[in-house]
Formats: structure tokens, C-alpha cells, sequence
């Protein structure tokens, strides 16, 4: 009898939890009730966008290269779909790509790597996506 990898099932536990905290962290804090009226609908968004990445993940099992690309592709769609005025801006449009890269990137490959036991490996990278709190920070300042 051949096992099932338990890796996908972590992936999508970690990155759930993540969504969750960087959402409040990033959006919500100052909301918590508006936030609240969106559940359980936001959940599944977060849900689903993690299991696409999952799926492509273990199942296709695409290069970083290729995911990096599904990430952006995903990452605009929602955040224009959730109406992120920013990117709407052409003045923020693309300090926001940036910190909004680092946003996606920490919730897309920084679960996938600490589960594959290979943040050593993308240490920069890792290191990159996990600025985004002080990058959002400055931006915060400097745009108001």
C-alpha cells in the first residue's frame, strides 16, 4: 500500500493560518467587524487560492519560475477583484506590486519551502518576502 504525501496537507494547514494572521496584520486590524461580516466567504477565497497553489504545487509540480507567474497572475486578479485602490493609483502602482509581491510571495512560497525543508536553499528569496512588514510599514508613512 503506497502512502499519500502528508506535505501538501501541511502546506495548505501553514498557509491557511498565514492568510488568516497577514490579512488581519495588513487589511483588517483596524476593521475586525467589517472582516467578520465577510466570513466564511473570505475564508474560502483563501482556501482556494491556496489550493490552486497547492495543486500546482504537488500535484503538476511546477518550477518556481512557473509558480512565481501563477502567483502574479493570481495576485492581480484578486486584488483587483477586492478592489485594492493602490493598484488603482499610477502613482502607487508599482510600490504596491512590490509590497504586494513580498505579501504573495511569504504566503505562497515561504509554507512551501519551510514544509520541504528548503528555506535554507531560498534563503534570499525567504528573506525578500518576509520584509514585507516593514516594507508595508514605509509605505504607510510615505503614502499616508
Amino acid at each position: 500500500m503506497k502512502s499519500r504525501p502528508i506535505q501538501p496537507y501541511h502546506y495548505i494547514i501553514i498557509s491557511l493560518i498565514l492568510w488568516i494572521a497577514v490579512e488581519y496584520i495588513s487589511v483588517w486590524h483596524s476593521r475586525f467587524q467589517e472582516w467578520m461580516s465577510y466570513m466564511p466567504w473570505a475564508l474560502f477565497q483563501y482556501l482556494f487560492i491556496i489550493l490552486v497553489f497547492s495543486f500546482f504545487f504537488y500535484k503538476r509540480i511546477w518550477s518556481a519560475k512557473k509558480m512565481f507567474f501563477l502567483m502574479l497572475f493570481m495576485m492581480y486578479l484578486f486584488e483587483f477583484l477586492w478592489q485594492n485602490f493602490l493598484l488603482l493609483n499610477p502613482i502607487s502602482f508599482v510600490p504596491i506590486s512590490v509590497l504586494l509581491i513580498q505579501l504573495w510571495g511569504f504566503l505562497t512560497f515561504v509554507p512551501f519551502w519551510f514544509v520541504n525543508k528548503q528555506l535554507k536553499q531560498n534563503s534570499k528569496a525567504t528573506i525578500f518576502y518576509c520584509l514585507w512588514p516593514v516594507v508595508g510599514f514605509l509605505m504607510a508613512l510615505v503614502l499616508g
